[in-house]
């Protein structure tokens, strides 16, 4: 498994974390430019051509971190190298915790170099921005708060990444026209989970059993006059927590399962 990690942690750092070096250094250029006071009509052009090479390079940044880490999966596990990596001596979970971890790892480093860049960008303070965050964090509720927060956003990051994967699987179950039909498939399933989740929060009411409805509006009264605000907030991230990771199991379960008893890698 560490040896999984290693050499996955190698394959996308050599391209994604230049990337992310010539971000931050762009925003640093492109604040040094703006900071010099312009004294001739043209002045302005390079400060504004060196704005537009920075936010270039940041989507530059989230796009290829998305098509290096879908590229991993689909030639390690989907394509030719798909003969080799299934003879190591590692199960197809594995494998699959292997990538998604990368992933949530790479996802996160482009966000936190998003967002260094941008306080590069707009002179803002590290320090002040560190320890006004630090204070955010405790009028919100302490440790606990952020640290449901950081559990949340790291579900959420694995939750996307499980589902492009599911669905390249699925697409992969075709007989020709496999990378096209990932996208139908994103799209469908994509398309799919938006309205019934719309559907579960404009009529939940309404296909429930009226006595299950009852007694979960007479809790909710009743939790509501005994918890604060916060508590409520609290709770509300856990329920997103655990939303979050029951459709992370089911996303890795399909997955896991098409891997292990439907792979056709000709």
């Amino acid at each position: 498994m560490l040896k999984l990690l290693k050499y996955e942690w190698k394959a996308c750092a050599r391209i994604c974390l230049p990337l992310y070096g010539v971000l931050i250094l762009m925003s640093f250029v492109t604040h040094l430019l703006c900071s010099i006071p312009q004294n001739s009509t043209f002045g302005f052009m390079l400060p504004a051509i060196s704005s537009m090479l920075y936010m270039g390079v940041m989507m530059a940044a989230f796009v290829v971190t998305a098509v290096i880490l879908i590229q991993r999966f689909y030639k390690n596990l989907l394509g030719s190298e798909g003969y080799l990596m299934f003879t190591l001596p590692v199960t197809v979970s594995q494998h699959l915790f292997s990538k998604t971890i990368i992933a949530v790892v790479m996802i996160a480093l482009s966000g936190i170099a998003a967002f260094l860049s941008i306080g590069i960008f707009a002179d803002m303070s590290f320090g002040t921005l560190f320890v006004d965050m630090i204070k955010g964090v405790a009028r919100s509720g302490g440790l606990l708060f952020g640290l449901e927060l950081l559990v949340l956003a790291v579900l959420g990051i694995a939750d996307m990444a499980l589902f492009v994967y599911m669905c390249m699987a699925l697409g992969h179950l075709a007989g020709k026209h496999r990378l096209l039909m990932s996208v139908v498939w994103y799209v469908v399933l994509s398309t799919a989970v938006q309205v019934l989740l719309l559907l579960v929060m404009m009529g939940g009411g309404n296909v429930m059993p009226e006595a299950l409805a009852d007694a979960m509006v007479r809790w909710l009264d009743s939790t509501m006059q005994t918890i604060t605000p916060m508590d409520a907030a609290h709770l509300m991230l856990r329920f997103c927590c655990v939303f979050e990771l029951i459709s992370d199991a089911v996303y890795f379960l399909v997955t896991r399962w098409i891997l292990t008893h439907r792979l056709n890698l000709e």
